[in-house]
């Protein structure tokens, strides 16, 4: 991962990857940025509170959305002198299930996963041990597994004791996390490569489910029906 691709695409300062309050546009996403004049495609990482912030948020969400909400489409743009058409690829969270006044909730049609998307944007992937979670009166905990990312700078001299806050403050990015002490995250650093500055670390957190989306899927999560895959394959083979 690039020292540029770890830079917020709308602040422009570092992001450290933490499950419910920062993600990424990978560039295969082919997202376009219809925000802008030349509709130039979206890559790299943003903090989700930079989002909500952004004058571009309601058109984030509704391109992400797109994306999110469908099983591909095509997509015209200029370049080149002249139009070019991709195939946009999508999520497939076909399914709405709620909608209210913060957020919409999207199941896939495909594998037992939900998508909770903010209307300010930013989004959270819930997976079958999260509904499970949700089901048993706990908190939905999101596990992304080991992250590898290019650090600004030099790190602190104790970076391997440092602790998530101290991290953070240490990057000079606290700020881009807010509420982050409520989702309870666990950090646990991995491995630094000084040579090219790439720390390995994991954080397994919480993620700050809009309230409505919560009361929902306590209701919803005890008396969901997991996917059934031998009918999913024999309505594929039928077609």
């Amino acid at each position: 991962m690039s020292s540029e691709y770890a830079s917020c695409v709308f602040c422009g300062e570092f992001v450290l990857h933490i499950p419910g309050w920062a993600s990424d546009v990978p560039s295969y996403r082919l997202m376009r940025a219809t925000w802008q004049e030349e509709h130039a495609f979206v890559v790299g990482s943003l903090h989700f509170s930079c989002l909500r912030a952004s004058p571009a948020r309601e058109e984030f969400a509704a391109e992400f959305a797109g994306i999110a909400t469908g099983h591909g489409r095509e997509i015209t743009f200029q370049a080149a002198g002249g139009t070019q058409t991709l195939v946009q690829p999508g999520l497939g969270y076909v399914e709405e299930i709620f909608r209210g006044d913060e957020c919409a909730v999207h199941r896939s049609d495909t594998r037992d996963s939900w998508l909770v998307q903010e209307h300010a944007g930013p989004w959270y992937v819930l997976d079958r041990p999260q509904m499970e979670a949700i089901a048993q009166g706990k908190p939905p905990r999101l596990d992304p597994g080991v992250e590898r990312i290019v650090l600004p700078g030099e790190p602190m001299a104790d970076l391997a004791d440092a602790t998530l806050t101290e991290l953070l403050d240490g990057l000079g990015v606290t700020d881009r996390y807010p509420g982050l002490a409520a989702g309870e995250p666990e950090y646990e650093f991995w491995k630094y490569f000084a040579p090219k500055r790439v720390l390995e670390y994991a954080v397994i957190a919480t993620p700050p489910l809009p309230t409505e989306a919560a009361a929902f899927l306590r209701d919803y999560a005890p008396g969901y029906q997991p996917i059934d895959f031998d009918a999913l394959e024999g309505d594929e083979l039928r077609g």
